[in-house]
């Protein structure tokens, strides 16, 4: 996956790349969706990916945190360059979302893979729980949902307070529309600012949030 977001590559010639979202029964609606129509608008614009929304766990439909239903265009894919973990119901009580994909582990194996595989993998909001219990955030710069932060930190990550950490293989954001702010720091990374900012634009979303790291590009002073 290109990581320069100086220039933006001829995307006729460029690499093709393939993101995954992955989502699971309690997802947080946004956290997906934000996402997805950043990515599908930027492919549209010409960003040389393909979005798909996969599930570890062989499901069809998945139901998110506030009754939305989605349909699923099959399993997680062992070829993807990027995998996105969405956040939601992370906090107590819940039976479904982060929390249950913890227990389960399944989310968290299929992250390790990825960047085993040479991979990104990216998490947004509380997403980010599901990389630190699997032990990949320790040592790591990263954020999260601000409610999961002490979690986070126990857990060994070294806390940004940024709407988004890019650490190179690793990138996780804050809370729920910060996804929209990770997803346009991927577009960066995949095309290019300028697609990237035209996509804001036709999003008419104001790309005012901070973004660290060594691939970073900010729109605000540091």
């Amino acid at each position: 996956m290109p990581t320069d977001t100086d220039t933006a590559p001829d995307t006729d010639t460029a690499p093709h790349t393939r993101i995954d979202i992955a989502v699971f029964d309690g997802f947080d609606e946004l956290d997906v969706v934000g996402p997805l129509e950043v990515l599908r608008s930027a492919a549209l614009l010409g960003a040389p990916l393909t979005v798909r929304l996969g599930s570890a766990h062989g499901s069809r439909i998945a139901r998110g945190l506030f009754g939305l239903t989605i349909e699923l265009d099959g399993d997680l894919g062992a070829d993807a360059d990027v995998l996105l973990i969405p956040g939601g119901g992370y906090q107590p009580p819940r039976e479904h979302g982060v929390r249950a994909q913890i227990v389960d582990g399944t989310l968290g194996a299929a992250a390790t893979d990825a960047l085993q595989r040479g991979a990104v993998v990216a998490a947004v909001c509380s997403g980010a729980m599901v990389l630190a219990n699997a032990g990949l955030l320790r040592g790591r710069p990263a954020i999260t949902h601000r409610s999961a932060i002490g979690d986070l930190l126990a857990l060994g990550a070294r806390i940004r307070d940024v709407r988004v950490v890019d650490d190179g293989d690793v990138i996780t954001c804050g809370g729920v529309t910060a996804g929209i702010d990770l997803a346009l720091h991927l577009v960066a990374r995949i095309a290019g600012e300028g697609i990237a900012e035209l996509t804001a634009r036709r999003m008419e979303h104001d790309r005012t949030s901070a973004v660290i790291g060594m691939t970073a590009v900010s729109t605000e002073a540091s």
